[in-house]
């Protein structure tokens, strides 16, 4: 009689369970901070170990918690024990990886991420291997085994989506721990979303310079940054203007209004004064006089 039979209890309720079922199921990630799983997840999980007949001493089948949602895991090798086990398994191609989708290589030498791979898992009554890919985009988790071994990570995943491919039966609902690290929180962190830090207003206050006047001759960027770069020598970016806008949001509009170098400046077309004003119509504001207000 295998550990499996004396160990792993016939029924989720607790209640009913030896000393040993209990360890085992702890032993298997069903216990977390001290809680047990739902019993809806311990009877799932007890039905996949017997219908499997996967071992979690063994570690070839456990269950883990990622953001109080449980999920059943297998090892790729517990995977590969399942496919062998149904007599159907005729063994698989060897695994590849590209870089553009056209390419496929059994070996990646690149020091970049392969793009993709992809393994072909043979069953019997098929006249050809059932491949699938898996992508780097889709399954990256950004851990520190990810950034190591790239290629070996994807493999298994694309070798674990073949085998359930081909096994739907016995692997339908178990998902490897390669293809659920991207799933994980502390393996791929995620910022919490915050609020947009508001600019600081401007400052009311009377600038070292006629700065406006300054910007206003500059007849392109090469020009204007000198003036930028004098400003923020001065510390007067950040000086109110009469519209309400900063000195340096008034520049970096002005900016996007000039071209790069004078040379740039072909082909112009003379025009009158009345239009000349209203194609270049953007505003002028003048810095104010006087003393801030209390």
């Amino acid at each position: 009689m295998s550990t499996l039979e004396l160990a792993i209890p016939t029924d989720g309720d607790s209640s009913k369970w030896t000393d040993r079922e209990k360890a085992l199921v702890e032993a298997a990630g069903l216990v977390s901070r001290g809680n047990l799983a739902p019993r809806p997840t311990v009877e799932a999980f007890l039905s996949h170990c017997h219908r499997t007949g996967l071992d979690p001493i063994a570690r070839q089948i456990y269950c883990i918690e990622r953001g109080g949602k449980w999920t059943t895991q297998i090892s790729i090798d517990g995977a590969r024990l399942v496919a062998e086990r149904s007599k159907q398994y005729q063994g698989q191609t060897p695994t590849e990886w590209t870089a553009d989708g056209i390419t496929w290589v059994q070996v990646w030498l690149s020091k970049d991420n392969p793009a993709a791979a992809r393994v072909g898992v043979y069953r019997a009554g098929f006249q050809a291997p059932l491949y699938a890919v898996a992508t780097w985009d889709a399954y990256n988790a950004g851990s520190p085994i990810w950034k190591k071994m790239p290629a070996l990570m994807l493999g298994k995943c694309a070798e674990m989506l073949a085998l359930r491919k081909a096994f739907p039966q016995d692997l339908s609902g178990l998902y490897s721990a390669e293809e659920m690290d991207q799933a994980s929180p502390s393996a791929a962190p995620v910022s919490e979303p915050q609020a947009s830090a508001q600019p600081p207003a401007p400052e009311v206050r009377q600038p070292s310079r006629d700065w406006l006047a300054d910007a206003n001759a500059a007849k392109s960027r090469d020009e204007l940054r000198p003036v930028y770069a004098a400003a923020q020598e001065a510390g007067d970016l950040d000086v109110a203007l009469a519209d309400g806008r900063s000195l340096k949001e008034f520049l970096w509009e002005l900016r996007e209004s000039l071209p790069e170098t004078v040379e740039d400046i072909v082909d112009a077309e003379v025009v009158d004064e009345t239009t000349a004003e209203q194609t270049t119509d953007w505003t002028v504001a003048e810095i104010p006089n006087g003393e801030p207000e209390a």
